[in-house]
């Protein structure tokens, strides 16, 4: 999974100076970029059609393309109807990364809103969830920007992300203020209507937005704290270092056991991913139930892949025998790699024998999805909270290819990942065993006890 890298916006900006021309891109040029992202997407991609029939998703290329001016369109323009068209093909991880230096002086100039929210109520309501302006508190619901619908401009936002609606939503809420940016259609001051008074703001420049963004994402990889002198809370934000997550492990179970701590959470609603290995690691301090994460895959073989393959080393992770395989295939073909077997976990020391939950929600994605997808289909704890932010059969792999005119990157998922059910033709989230969209863990708390 691609992480947040807002941050080095500022940092680039600098870099290319200060001007404030507007970039543009040859309406040819243009064309030919999305042609070659769609090209390479079909070529890499397992089943790039897997949510939209390819005719529909023709007439939706054919639709962006009939809006360009003749001769040429702003870079701006052209990110954020790449961005749409690569959402329309993706689960979560293909799409177009909006980064391109040639737009960040238009950035510098830029005033951005305030504040970010998300929808609520089936979509129809706008809230407010984090701000850095007094007048516009968190908590309030806001239903107009400039003349124009919020519901509506988030969901355009919305559609620069690929992925199932709740993961959407969660991660527009991180970057709408950027988002909006590439809508081109506002601009400070921002008047908001309120159901009984509007107000104006005139927004912050792109380093205010810079540590908006950084300061309202920034999280540890994992943490341990105890509540109520009887609880203990693991907060597991990312699979991320193998060999630190097994000294955090040790440490914190060693905690547990010394403390005599019998009630356990376990809350993955951050975790966007990494690695798988750590999440095995974590369940065998909770369970000894045989399980799985995933019963196997399907490879899409392409002369992108193998090349990115090789320069990351494949070999080392997947084994040189079955690369050597990989590289020998025709590309266009499929490889399937089926494993029945389940891992049996080996208790550690400190092994936990006490009460535990898991807590998941729209931002439980990627590897953190597959933890979820083997704790529900095994009974190995008990999950708490909202619907996962990604199908249990994920797309991944994720390999990168640049645009050759805009300079654009695209990433794109090389290989289909079967879930934990073992089911090629399931398609559908990870669901808790007990939803609520109240507090999760404030449930939680009161539920383990």
């Amino acid at each position: 999974m691609k992480r947040l890298i807002i941050n080095v916006i500022f940092i680039l900006i600098v870099s290319v100076g200060i001007s404030q021309n507007m970039a543009y891109i040859s309406t040819e040029k243009a064309i030919a970029d999305i042609n070659y992202m769609i090209k390479n997407i079909e070529d890499i991609h397992y089943n790039p059609y897997f949510k939209i029939e390819k005719q529909y998703f023709d007439k939706s290329v054919k639709a962006t393309l009939s809006t360009f001016d003749r001769d040429s369109i702003p870079l701006k323009t052209f990110i954020a109807s790449s961005m749409k068209l690569s959402a329309l093909l993706s689960g979560g991880h293909t799409g177009l990364d909006w980064q391109n230096d040639k737009i960040f002086p238009e950035l510098i100039s830029y005033q951005f809103l305030p504040f970010t929210g998300k929808l609520i109520k089936d979509n129809t309501v706008f809230k407010v969830t984090r701000s850095i302006n007094d007048k516009i508190p968190v908590g309030i619901e806001l239903t107009e920007i400039n003349g124009f619908s919020i519901v509506e401009l988030y969901k355009e936002c919305m559609s620069f992300i690929g992925g199932v609606n709740t993961f959407k939503n969660a991660n527009c809420e991180r970057l709408f203020p950027l988002y909006l940016f590439f809508t081109d259609k506002l601009k400070a001051p921002y008047n908001i209507y309120l159901t009984d008074r509007t107000i104006s703001l005139k927004g912050i420049n792109v380093q205010e937005l810079n540590d908006f963004l950084v300061n309202g994402n920034s999280i540890d990889n994992y943490t341990f704290e105890i509540i109520d002198d009887n609880i203990g809370l693991i907060s597991y934000n990312s699979c991320t270092d193998y060999s630190a997550f097994e000294v955090f492990l040790s440490k914190t179970f060693s905690e547990i056991d010394d403390k005599k701590i019998n009630k356990l959470i376990i809350d993955i609603r951050e975790n966007s991913g990494g690695d798988s290995k750590l999440n095995d690691l974590l369940l065998s301090y909770i369970t000894t139930k045989p399980y799985r994460q995933s019963s196997g895959r399907f490879w899409k073989v392409s002369s992108q892949a193998k090349v990115a393959y090789k320069k990351n080393n494949y070999s080392k992770h997947h084994g040189k025998s079955f690369m050597e395989y990989y590289y020998n295939k025709e590309s266009g073909t499929i490889i399937e790699d089926f494993d029945s077997e389940l891992i049996n976990p080996i208790k550690p020391s400190f092994y936990f024998t006490g009460k535990t939950c898991v807590l998941i929600g729209p931002k439980t994605f990627s590897s953190a999805n597959f933890l979820a997808d083997a704790v529900k289909t095994y009974n190995l704890s008990t999950l708490i909270g909202t619907s996962t932010g990604e199908l249990t059969n994920d797309f991944g792999e994720l390999i990168d290819f640049k645009l050759p005119y805009s300079g654009n990157i695209v990433y794109v998922s090389s290989t289909y990942d079967i879930g934990a059910k073992g089911n090629p033709k399931l398609f559908e989230p990870v669901y808790p065993d007990i939803n609520t969209y109240n507090d999760a863990l404030q449930y939680a708390i009161k539920w383990i006890e």
